[in-house]
């Protein structure tokens, strides 16, 4: 009964606050860069051991493309809301 009761209220806040959720979710690589950077960095922090495989500008580089694809990419597919 939660998870009904959850769903129901995360479609109707995302219909709300964003009109067409599933194209943005589609759309949305800067979102997705910034939460790999973040878990990235996390897990650079916390398990010292993998700081030998993952490299140190790892996350650099994810939240550099973050910004490319925020500025760059989603401005040239930005969907006109009111349609």
């Amino acid at each position: 009964m939660l998870r009904t009761l959850f769903s129901g209220a995360r479609d109707a806040v995302a219909r709300v606050l964003i009109p067409d959720a599933g194209f943005t979710w589609k759309r949305a690589w800067s979102l997705r860069l910034i939460e790999l950077a973040a878990v990235s960095d996390i897990i650079l922090n916390v398990v010292p051991v993998v700081s030998d495989y993952l490299p140190w500008w790892l996350t650099l580089a994810l939240l550099g493309g973050a910004y490319v694809a925020r500025l760059i990419i989603q401005n040239k597919e930005a969907p006109v809301a009111d349609k």
